[in-house]
């Protein structure tokens, strides 16, 4: 299964912004930020890095903005544009036509974005130059990063969103077809899926199941969502995903995974839906994949 953590998430530990090393000044002794040009609420114009690029992570807040301070463990939607040091992009939420969300603060970003954001004001642009032991290192992120690279990014920090669930736990009898899921909300880990005993394959038909209840807006099967989420396997309870783990909740357009439409169709932001999907319905590709169908436990944080 494709996953859908963002391609900023990478496995790194959480670290402490009074470490980070960095400054607002454009110059360095290896050389200045690159010139920076456009609009905020547009993709800038980045030029290329002159010179060696510095050794340490350099920040400077392009315009600041009048928002709340964005704290650790934040989920900030942000655009931005990333490019190597010669000037060459690699990644731009511009170029996709919309903003990302990531959970910044904890080790799920490269340390890079960590260390440069904790503290700056949602509505600001800011330029930060990382180096290679702030981003992707030793090993790049191939095949557009390549190995030690000094990476340039301009991120414009949009708004804070929501990074938990704020519905009610649902009361009643759970269907014994499905795996039981917990109704607890935590900040830091998803649910507990317990999967039933003696059963190796899904349902033959979707099955969902909405565990906690929110109040907040209706999904349709044109929506885009904010989730957690996490999905195992019915054969063996492999773990196929799991946002928790990788770069926090993503945005999402529920028609891009099978099932979610059509058991998501309805639900309100605030909930958890527990949705079961026959093998048959993923494409040929992802079946040779599996080895049988997949359940999903989605909290939808809010709905677009």
């Amino acid at each position: 299964m494709r996953r859908f953590a963002a391609a900023l998430a990478v496995p790194v530990l959480a670290v402490s912004v009074a470490a980070c090393g960095s400054d607002d000044g454009s110059e360095s002794k290896n050389g200045a930020l690159p010139k920076v040009t456009g609009a905020t609420d547009k993709k800038p114009k980045v030029a290329k890095g002159e010179g060696k690029p510095p050794k340490q992570l350099k920040v400077k807040v392009l315009k600041e903005g009048d928002g709340q301070k964005v704290k650790k463990g934040d989920s900030l939607n942000a655009n931005y544009l990333g490019q190597l040091w010669k000037g060459k992009e690699f990644d731009s939420s511009w170029k996709r036509g919309q903003a990302a969300t990531f959970q910044i603060g904890t080790g799920k970003v490269i340390k890079g974005w960590d260390e440069a954001l904790v503290g700056k004001k949602v509505g600001s642009r800011v330029e930060m130059v990382v180096p290679p032991a702030k981003g992707y290192g030793k090993q790049g992120q191939p095949p557009q990063i390549p190995a030690n690279a000094s990476l340039v990014f301009v991120v414009d920090l949009e708004k804070i969103m929501p990074n938990k669930i704020d519905g009610e736990p649902v009361k009643g009898d759970h269907n014994p077809a499905l795996p039981e899921v917990s109704s607890e909300v935590l900040k830091s880990k998803g649910p507990t899926i317990t999967m039933p005993k003696g059963v190796e394959e899904a349902p033959d038909e979707l099955l969902d199941e909405t565990v906690v209840k929110g109040d907040g807006k209706k999904i349709t099967k044109k929506s885009t969502i904010l989730t957690n989420f996490t999905a195992k396997m019915w054969k063996d309870g492999k773990q196929l995903d799991d946002t928790w783990r990788q770069g926090g909740p993503q945005e999402i357009p529920v028609s891009k995974i099978p099932g979610w439409a059509e058991a998501l169709e309805g639900k309100k932001a605030g909930s958890r839906v527990v949705i079961s999907v026959p093998k048959d319905e993923f494409p040929k590709q992802q079946r040779k994949q599996f080895k049988s169908g997949v359940v999903f436990s989605v909290d939808v944080l809010s709905v677009n």
